[in-house]
C-alpha cells in the first residue's frame, strides 16, 4: 500500500528485505538485560527474567542416546510466551540508530524507514544511495547486539512503473545483494510494480491445492454437511482471503477468486458444471448468504473501519491510508484504480467520518455487500442524508 501510493506520482521507493541468521537464537542476553532496563521495566521485573535463563541447558538425543549436558547462553526461549515481546524489545533498541538519521520515505510531516514484525525487516528508502547507508547502519547495529544479517537470503527490490528498471547496487560488507522483482513478505508477494495481480493468483493456486487436498473429505458421505461447511469455512475461505484488506480489486480478480471456492461448493454437493445449476443456488444449498469476493470486500472496509477508530498511538495504520503524495506527476492516461476507491465510492465524501461510529460503519458494511447494485444511489440515501 505505501509502495502503491508513491507510484501513482511516479516516484519510485527503494527497499531492501533483510533476512536475520537464527534471529530468535542470536541474542545476546547481556545487552537483552540493558535493553530492558533503558526502557525502564523494573529492576524486580528484569530478575525475574533473568532467573528464567540462568544456569539453562540442554542435550540432544541421537537414536534414543543422550548427549552430555551443555549450557545455554544466548537466544530467548523458544516457545516461551515471553520470548515474543523480549525480542520485540530487543529488536528495538537495534533500530535506534536508524530513527535519528534523516532517511526514509516522507509521508506528509512523518517519515516511514523500516517495517519490522518478529525478524522479517523490510527497509525503505528514496535512492539507492539512501538504501546503501540504511542498510549499513543497520548492519552494524545488529552485529553489534550479537546479530548476523544473512546476505545470501537478504534482497533488494525497487517499487517503480513497469516500463522501468532501475539498477540498486547494495552491498553488506563487500557482497552485493540480489534484486528481484517480486518477493514474498509475511506470505504476501509483492511485485515491484506494485499491482496485486501475483499476489492474488498466487492465492488463487494456493485455494486449488487446497481443494485437491480436501477433495475426498467434502465428497465423503461419511462426514455431515454441517462439518463439510465448516471445513471449508476454517481452510479453503482464509487461504483465499489471506492478505485480501489491502488488495486493489479488478473484475478479472473476481470471477478468478469465486470459481475456486465454487468448486469446493460443487464437490460437496456432487454436481459439476455440466449439470447447469447456478451459483446463487448452490450457495443456498450450502447455507452461505455471501460469495467470497463479496466477504473479502467487507472484510477490506470492516478493516478500514477499525484502522480509522484506532487511537494516534497507532497513528502509522492511519497514515498509510489517508496520505497521498503532492510531489511528483500522474502518468498520462487513466489513472490507474487505488486501494481507496470502492471505499470512496461507497462512503462518497464522508467515509473518514462515518468509519468513526462504528453502528454507522456497520450499517455501510451491510451495504457494501451488495456489491452489483448502484453504489452510488444507496450511499447517497443512507448514509449522506
Amino acid at each position: 500500500m505505501i509502495a502503491e501510493k508513491f507510484l501513482a506520482k511516479n516516484q519510485k521507493v527503494f527497499c531492501a528485505f533483510l533476512d536475520l541468521e537464527k534471529a530468535y537464537d542470536r541474542v545476546d542476553r547481556n545487552v537483552l538485560w540493558q535493553t530492558l532496563n533503558s526502557f525502564g521495566l523494573s529492576a524486580g521485573l528484569i530478575q525475574a527474567l533473568r532467573s528464567l535463563y540462568r544456569d539453562s541447558s540442554a542435550c540432544v538425543r541421537i537414536n534414543g542416546v543422550y548427549s552430555d549436558w551443555f549450557g545455554i547462553h544466548k537466544g530467548v526461549r523458544q516457545g516461551c510466551v515471553a520470548s515474543p515481546w523480549l525480542f520485540n524489545l530487543f529488536m528495538d533498541s537495534c533500530l535506534q540508530t536508524l530513527k535519528v538519521e534523516e532517511c526514509g520515505l516522507r509521508m506528509g510531516e512523518s517519515t516511514v524507514k523500516c517495517l519490522l514484525y518478529a525478524d522479517d525487516q523490510v527497509i525503505f528508502a528514496s535512492s539507492a544511495a539512501e538504501l546503501q547507508m540504511m542498510v549499513t547502519l543497520m548492519n552494524c547495529s545488529l552485529k553489534e547486539r550479537g546479530m548476523k544479517v544473512n546476505a545470501s537470503k537478504t534482497k533488494v527490490m525497487v517499487f517503480e512503473r513497469e516500463e522501468s528498471k532501475t539498477l540498486c547496487k547494495i552491498r553488506i560488507e563487500g557482497e552485493l545483494i540480489e534484486q528481484v522483482d517480486e518477493f514474498v513478505y509475511l506470505g504476501c508477494l509483492f511485485s515491484r510494480d506494485g499491482r496485486y495481480d501475483k499476489d492474488i493468483e498466487r492465492r488463487v493456486n494456493a485455494g486449488n491445492r487446497v481443494n485437491g487436498a480436501l477433495h475426498a473429505i467434502v465428497r465423503s458421505q461419511n462426514v455431515s454437511t454441517k462439518a463439510r461447511m465448516a471445513i471449508h469455512n476454517a481452510v479453503l475461505v482464509p487461504t483465499l482471503m489471506y492478505g485480501s484488506e489491502s488488495w486493489v480489486w479488478q473484475k478479472k480478480h473476481e470471477s478468478r477468486i469465486n470459481a475456486v471456492e465454487m468448486r469446493s461448493l460443487r464437490s460437496m454437493l456432487g454436481l459439476n458444471l455440466n449439470d447447469r445449476v447456478r451459483n446463487s443456488v448452490i450457495r443456498e444449498k450450502c447455507g452461505l448468504q455471501d460469495d467470497v469476493v463479496t466477504r473479502i470486500k467487507k472484510g477490506m472496509l470492516r478493516w478500514f473501519g477499525h484502522v480509522e477508530r484506532m487511537n494516534e498511538e497507532r497513528k502509522w495504520s492511519k497514515i498509510v491510508t489517508r496520505w497521498y503524495p503532492r510531489e511528483g506527476k500522474r502518468k498520462i492516461g487513466r489513472p490507474q484504480k487505488r486501494w481507496d476507491d470502492d471505499i470512496r465510492q461507497v462512503g462518497r465524501v464522508m467515509w473518514n467520518r462515518v468509519a468513526q461510529e462504528s453502528d454507522e460503519w456497520k450499517r455501510l458494511d451491510e451495504v457494501f455487500a451488495d456489491w452489483q447494485t448502484d453504489l452510488q444511489t444507496i450511499s447517497k440515501n443512507q448514509i449522506l442524508d
